[in-house]
C-alpha cells in the first residue's frame, strides 16, 4: 500500500513538471527570424501578430526641367573717338640748336605731338568693326573730315558721304596728316567676295559635273574628261617618252 502511494505520487509529480517545462518557440520578425525559449505561462498570454508589409515609397516625380532663355544681345554703346586737335603740334616742333636751354613750351610741345599720335590709334580702333554709318557720325560729332573712302580690295568710292554705304563695316581710318582733320576710310565690299571650293569628295564625275554646273553656270566647262593615252604593255622610257611630246 505505501509503495502504492509512492508510485503515485511520483507518477504525478512527473506529469506536473512536463506541463510547467519551458518549450522552445520560433517566430520571425520583419527582418531576422528569433528563436526563443519562453515558459509555458509567458506562452498561453503571449498573442502572435502577422508581420507588416513593407512599406513601399515610390519617389515623387523630379519638376521638369526649364532650359533658361537666351539672353538677347546687348546693343553696342556708341563709339566713343578722341577730339581733333585744334591746332597742330607738328608745324612748330622745337628744334634747339646745341647749348640753347630747353624750355617748358618745348616738352609741352612734344607731349602734344605724343598725345596726337596716340589719339590716331585710338581713332581707328574705336571705329573698327562699326558700321559706316555710325562711323560718320562720330567722326562728325568730332569735326573730323571724310576726304576719301576705298574697299579693301581698292575699289575708290566716288561719293563718301553716300548713303547707301552706311551698312559696310569700318576696317581702318587713317589720318591724311598726323594733327589734322582729315581722314581716309577703308571699308569692306558690298557682296561677299570670298571664293570657297565646292566639296566634291565621295562624288562621281557625273555628280561633281552637275554640281559645278549649278555653282558655277555658264562658267563651267563644256565637255567630257579629257582623253589618256593608253601605257598598257609599255616600258616605262616609252611611257615617258610618250608624256614629253
Amino acid at each position: 500500500m505505501a509503495d502504492d502511494t509512492k508510485r503515485s505520487a511520483t507518477t504525478g509529480r512527473q506529469i506536473l513538471t512536463a506541463r510547467l517545462k519551458p518549450q522552445a518557440v520560433s517566430f520571425k520578425t520583419a527582418t531576422t527570424p528569433v528563436t526563443a525559449t519562453l515558459s509555458p505561462k509567458v506562452l498561453a498570454g503571449l498573442t502572435v501578430r502577422p508581420a507588416a508589409p513593407p512599406q513601399i515609397r515610390i519617389p515623387q516625380p523630379a519638376p521638369p526641367l526649364i532650359a533658361p532663355q537666351p539672353v538677347p544681345p546687348q546693343p553696342a554703346p556708341p563709339p566713343v573717338v578722341p577730339a581733333a586737335s585744334a591746332d597742330n603740334p607738328f608745324n612748330d616742333l622745337p628744334m634747339p640748336a646745341p647749348g640753347d636751354r630747353i624750355k617748358a613750351d618745348d616738352f609741352k610741345k612734344l607731349s602734344q605731338g605724343l598725345r596726337t599720335i596716340y589719339d590716331a590709334y585710338l581713332l581707328s580702333g574705336a571705329l573698327f568693326g562699326r558700321s559706316y554709318g555710325e562711323a560718320r557720325l562720330a567722326l562728325a560729332s568730332q569735326a573730323y573730315q571724310i576726304e576719301m573712302a576705298m574697299t579693301v580690295f581698292g575699289n575708290a568710292i566716288a561719293d563718301p558721304n553716300d548713303g547707301s554705304l552706311d551698312s559696310r563695316r569700318v576696317i581702318q581710318v587713317v589720318p591724311l596728316e598726323l594733327g589734322e582733320r582729315r581722314v581716309a576710310l577703308v571699308l569692306t565690299e558690298a557682296v561677299e567676295t570670298r571664293r570657297f571650293m565646292p566639296n566634291l569628295l565621295e562624288l562621281s564625275y557625273k555628280e561633281a559635273s552637275e554640281r559645278l554646273q549649278a555653282l558655277l553656270g555658264d562658267a563651267a566647262l563644256p565637255g567630257g574628261p579629257l582623253p589618256a593615252p593608253q601605257f598598257v604593255g609599255h616600258s616605262l622610257a616609252e611611257a615617258k617618252q610618250s608624256t614629253q611630246k
